[in-house]
């Protein structure tokens, strides 16, 4: 699609496209025709050798901002495509950091002179560029980094679950909790998921961080089983993304809640719209297979995304939860209010419970409770807390 939106330009044999010491602005993709590369060696131009249709040239010079150190000139009739350094620039901008970083450090040694030395960088690029580059290396090292600890906390026990009561909203008794990850890094101190789950869903780590939750939250459901007299209590853990394209996540989960002696029906799995998004017939499929298992599905942030009715239509869900962007502001915002109001509404006609997220005052869960709403979650009721201090409270209360 970027090739298309580009101009051609076409070249006649033995026309001259870019010479030696010209300004290195744009690389070339040969659509058609071919070219040779030409040196000056003993004070003439030596043919090196000739590219053709499908191949790329004069790409160094975007980067690392030399000259040009040969001559390119067609040998018939020649189109290409020009990708300007703005292109590129812009492709290295939306690229993973790590692979900008690693094909910076490839062109800088591809740069070495034959005398091994490497020019400065201030010396051949503009202060701006010098300076992104060195926010494309921070970016880089630090996920490398965040990467490897992963690992390594995986290993070490550096995660640790906090679990966040999910109560009725007519008597307050806790109906269920949801198991949220925190990473207690060693130097970085405590991690939130946000920064650091993005890293752990492009490296891969996130399908054994996904199962460590898993596992823990179940192993950790028959103490907090004892904290509910609701009449079908229940844990929720998250799915990231990439589990719902993995082929094992049903038996995963079918082995890790046999090993932990528990009942499927008391664990409930949150996804996210753009889970569903992403690969839809294979979220479906694995979705019902969960189903077929014993376990429920809730459709977590409702109303944050774009397609959240269609996936009503679409998917076998037994929960939603209203994102709590607007279930804060029901109470200054009539917009809000009728947002949640529908929202309750259209979940009971589908035969579905509702979670109210962000409830944080008296006055939220009373409107909540007249819209029938049927629960809540949020700091009102508690804040997440680990195993250990939600033991202590409770035997307080």
């Amino acid at each position: 699609m970027l090739f298309d939106e580009l101009d051609r330009e076409v070249f006649s044999g033995g026309q001259v496209i870019f010479k030696s010491g010209d300004a290195g602005d744009c690389a070339y993709l040969i659509e058609e025709g071919e070219v040779e590369v030409l040196v000056v060696k003993q004070g003439g131009e030596h043919r090196i050798r000739s590219i053709g249709k499908g191949e790329l040239f004069g790409e160094v010079s975007l980067i690392d901002y030399e000259p040009r150190t040969a001559t390119v000139r067609a040998i018939e009739r020649t189109v290409l495509v020009p990708i300007p350094r703005k292109v590129m620039e812009q492709l290295l901008e939306k690229s993973d950091p790590v692979l900008r970083h690693l094909l910076l450090v490839i062109l800088e040694r591809f740069r070495r002179r034959n005398d091994g030395s490497v020019p400065e960088i201030s010396a051949t690029i503009p202060p701006e560029q010098a300076k992104r580059r060195g926010i494309v290396k921070g970016e880089a090292t630090q996920k490398l980094s965040l990467a490897h600890g992963m690992k390594r906390a995986l290993s070490h026990d550096e995660f640790q679950l906090y679990y966040q009561p999910i109560c009725e909203l007519a008597d307050g008794c806790v109906a269920g909790f949801e198991a949220l990850i925190r990473w207690h890094h060693p130097t970085d101190g405590p991690l939130q998921p946000d920064d650091f789950l993005w890293i752990a869903e492009q490296t891969g780590l996130i399908h054994e961080i996904c199962l460590w939750t898993l596992e823990r939250a179940c192993r950790d459901w028959h103490t907090l089983r004892g904290f509910s007299d609701y009449k079908t209590p229940f844990v929720s853990v998250n799915l990231s993304p990439s589990q719902l394209s993995n082929g094992m996540l049903v038996e995963d989960v079918k082995t890790i809640i046999a090993a932990q002696n528990m009942n499927p029906a008391e664990l409930k799995l949150e996804l996210t719209e753009k889970v569903m998004v992403d690969q839809p017939e294979v979220a479906a499929k694995i979705m019902q297979n969960l189903i077929d298992l014993g376990c429920s599905i809730a459709l977590d942030d409702y109303g944050a995304g774009h397609s959240g009715l269609r996936h009503l239509q679409r998917y076998p869900l037994g929960t939603i939860k209203i994102d709590c962007a607007f279930v804060e502001q029901i109470l200054s915002s009539a917009q809000s209010l009728e947002i949640v109001r529908s929202s309750v509404a259209l979940g009971h006609s589908l035969g579905m419970s509702v979670v109210a997220e962000g409830v944080e005052s008296e006055g939220v869960r009373a409107k909540l409770l007249e819209m029938k709403c049927d629960f809540g979650q949020g700091w009102y009721f508690g804040r997440p807390a680990t195993l250990q201090e939600l033991v202590i409270r409770y035997a307080k209360s």
